[in-house]
């Protein structure tokens, strides 16, 4: 076997030479700190992702971290994303039936309404933090989508926030801080569950406990669990990639231009700066007995971490990976974007997500003419929970 390259795990600008020199270097590499193997290489990243011999991390975080039982390890293996096999598949085929893109695309107008409204006061206080400006709003468009009162929004906001940091490595305050989290997110849970029983009404709670699949529905546990399941992975993911595709217009802003003109579309740009500047970096596997990693053997248990980050700018795949071009979108043979996953693990909320990206940046390009960054764009500072994305992003009237 030859010796992977060495890197430490960066999340700021630097993360592109630093996976591009890997890459150039060997098809793996090697975490410093926690010796998980970087997959680096598009092919080897799809390949993987559909392998039954890589499986997701499991609770092997939580074992790591000394969580051996408790409300927060339950909840957190009761999951679509730390299971696998006939629970995954169960659990997903009953969700997907009720988390479809029709009953996305119904809440459109909320996000659009929202983002422009938002808009509106940033303008009138002649300027802001688009960060800021939008970091409630892709947990205002769940909540609105599962049935969840607008008035509760800033508690499931909360929620999302302590529990985002869940699916890497926590220190203590923030295991305490989720532990209390999801005790308090499934009570609130409950009491909507509890309305729901004889009233149901048009929203994806409701659609949950009537979701069926040959017979077979979600328990009661399994709809609480499932609710917190979705707030956590559409909270941070989306909220980051709304910093990290702002900041793609921002430092391209002739893009803007071109969508207007009609050379792409929003869903093309939206795309591009998901390739180009993703949130989340990397898909998470452990190999559940030895395997050829992309050449490489390892052995069983190896943490093995699919960056999709960099399949996302290799040049063999996408020809020319450091310039925004969103028209490689339109042209229809685009190579798939690997951000949302792959296989059997495919992020279920993507439609979503996309939906609440592209009113995001529709009405930021609507207004972009009114505004400037306030801060040299080619400098932020960054910040990283379970996705990365720039602190802030000050503007101001132009």
């Amino acid at each position: 076997m030859t010796e992977p390259i060495q890197i430490t795990g960066v999340f700021d600008d630097t993360i592109h030479d630093v996976l591009r020199d890997a890459r150039q270097a060997g098809r793996t590499a090697v975490d410093e700190i926690t010796g998980a193997v970087y997959v680096l290489r598009y092919d080897d990243v799809e390949h993987i992702a559909h392998d039954p011999a890589a499986a997701g991390v499991g609770l092997s975080f939580f074992d790591l971290l000394g969580i051996g039982d408790g409300p927060l390890r339950q909840w957190y293996g009761s999951l679509m994303f730390t299971n696998e096999g006939a629970t995954h598949h169960r659990l997903r085929r009953l969700v997907a039936r009720a988390f479809t893109p029709r009953s996305v695309e119904r809440h459109r107008v909320l996000a659009a309404e929202l983002t422009r409204q938002r808009l509106a006061d940033l303008l009138a206080d002649g300027g802001g933090d688009l960060v800021t400006t939008f970091a409630d709003l892709p947990m205002t468009v769940i909540c609105r989508l599962l049935g969840v009162p607008d008035e509760e929004v800033q508690h499931f906001l909360g929620y999302g926030d302590a529990l985002s940091p869940v699916f890497g490595f926590m220190d203590a305050d923030q295991i305490s801080a989720a532990g209390s989290a999801i005790e308090s997110l499934s009570a609130d849970v409950e009491r909507t569950i509890t309305a729901r029983a004889n009233h149901r009404a048009d929203d994806l709670i409701s659609a949950l406990l009537d979701a069926e699949d040959d017979g077979q529905r979600l328990s009661h546990v399994e709809v609480v669990n499932m609710v917190g399941n979705l707030i956590v992975g559409g909270h941070d993911t989306t909220a980051s990639q709304v910093g990290c595709s702002l900041l793609t217009v921002l430092r391209h802003p002739a893009v803007l231009d071109r969508l207007r003109s009609g050379d792409f579309s929003i869903g093309d740009l939206v795309n591009e700066t998901i390739r180009f500047e993703p949130s989340l970096t990397v898909v998470p596997r452990t190999a559940l007995q030895p395997m050829n990693v992309a050449g490489d053997e390892f052995a069983a248990g190896s943490m093995i971490l699919l960056s999709t980050a960099s399949a996302n700018r290799q040049a063999e795949v996408w020809g020319d990976p450091d310039q925004v071009r969103p028209e490689r979108f339109a042209a229809g043979d685009a190579p798939r974007l690997l951000s949302f996953g792959s296989g059997a693990h495919y992020c279920l909320g993507a439609a979503l997500a996309r939906m609440t990206l592209e009113e995001v940046i529709t009405g930021y390009a609507e207004v972009s003419d009114r505004l400037r960054p306030a801060t040299d764009v080619d400098r932020v500072e960054w910040r990283q929970v379970l996705g990365r994305s720039p602190a802030a992003l000050p503007v101001t009237i132009s």
